[in-house]
């Protein structure tokens, strides 16, 4: 029988070499109280920059031999949220591979033979191509929560810098994917610096509230959300941080996947739906708070207009025609034109549909 085993990812201490085994070996033996276990620890890194990489799932793998005496392969795995991991009481006297998967990528393996209370470091190397990414953000006061513009912000190692706009905003592109350091630059905030993980097709987006250099020099705190590539380029999450209309977004639609536009579209409060299914299903849509009776929105799907096929007796359209359920990536929906932005015009309203081939 395998020995048993109890993961404990770090949260501290920080990376940058402080590993000190005694503690890692008094941690696991508080949670874990066996005598004389073996612990494996370490950190997953870039294999270019040798910077932690957030975000990474550890594998950890070994034969076992059941009551039978038959063996079979026996493998545990967990997330890091920080780049850092520790297996406790792993299993001795037989071979152990670890590997780690970061950034759409698999690490190297590491195979090795632990014996009774040893205490072993294995660092988990990914290498991380020469692809590229992007990196796009806001600079926030944090007292003021007011945008801090003319901020230089750049890598080091690569050519992405740039300064922020008067909202505070600012995109770096032809980033290299893997773990960077941001560094920020303002002569009222000091020079901070933000650990960030660049993947391929995924824009990271940082929220950055700084505190002036009399307060303190570090930042604050740190928001990274990941951004869909394509919604980024077509200002998707600019329209959202604005909030003139009401959003459906990817993350939503991961969470509750739907088989219909309609179904999408019942979770927004500015929608008013009515569903006719025969002989096939249709819907009357009209705006919340709309005087307009009768009066259906413009349709727009990844960016272009589409035509409407309505029933002219009582305004029933078929949203089937569109787009079905599962290609749905994130939804916009603007109440009339005050609200609609000049490329989604609809004298009634507009509803914009974004589909996950429109990433392709």
């Amino acid at each position: 029988m395998a020995a048993p085993w109890i993961i404990l990812l770090a949260s501290t201490p920080p990376l940058a070499g402080q590993f000190d085994p005694a503690l890692i070996r008094a941690r696991c033996e508080v949670i874990h109280q066996i005598e004389n276990q073996s612990i494996i620890y370490g950190a997953i890194i870039d294999g270019r920059t040798g910077m932690p990489l957030p975000g990474s799932r550890v594998h950890l793998e070994w034969n076992a031999r059941d009551e039978a005496g038959q063996v079979f392969q026996n493998r545990v795995a967990a997330d890091s949220d920080d780049g850092q991991y520790i297996f406790c009481d792993v299993p001795q006297d037989t071979r152990l591979t670890a590997w780690a998967d970061a950034l759409g990528l698999t690490s190297l393996r590491v195979a090795f033979d632990l014996d009774g209370g040893e205490t072993v470091r294995e660092d988990l190397r990914v290498i991380v191509q020469q692809v590229l990414g992007a990196v796009s953000g806001r600079l926030l006061d944090d007292t003021t929560e007011q945008p801090i513009r003319g901020a230089t912000v750049r890598i080091p190692g690569t050519e992405a810098q740039g300064l922020t706009d008067s909202d505070g905003r600012f995109r770096l592109v032809d980033v290299p994917v893997g773990a960077h350091e941001l560094v920020v630059q303002h002569v009222a905030y000091g020079e901070p610096t933000v650990d960030l993980a660049v993947s391929q097709a995924i824009s990271t987006h940082a929220v950055i509230r700084l505190a002036p250099r009399a307060i303190a020099v570090e930042p604050i705190s740190v928001t990274i959300t990941a951004r869909r590539q394509w919604l980024e380029d077509n200002e998707f999450y600019h329209r959202l941080e604005r909030q003139l209309g009401s959003f459906v977004t990817p993350e939503e639609i991961d969470r509750q996947p739907h088989r219909t536009l309609a179904e999408v579209l019942r979770t927004v409060p500015a929608v008013n739906l009515r569903q006719r299914c025969f002989p096939h299903c249709q819907v009357q849509i009209e705006m919340a708070g709309s005087t307009m009776r009768g009066c259906i929105p413009t349709f727009y799907v990844d960016g272009r207009r589409v035509h409407q096929l309505t029933d002219p007796d009582d305004a029933m359209i078929d949203l089937d025609t569109f787009v079905v359920g599962p290609e749905i990536a994130a939804v916009e929906v603007y109440r009339g034109v005050s609200e609609s932005p000049p490329q989604f015009y609809g004298r009634c309203g507009s509803i914009v549909v974004w589909t996950r081939r429109g990433a392709r």
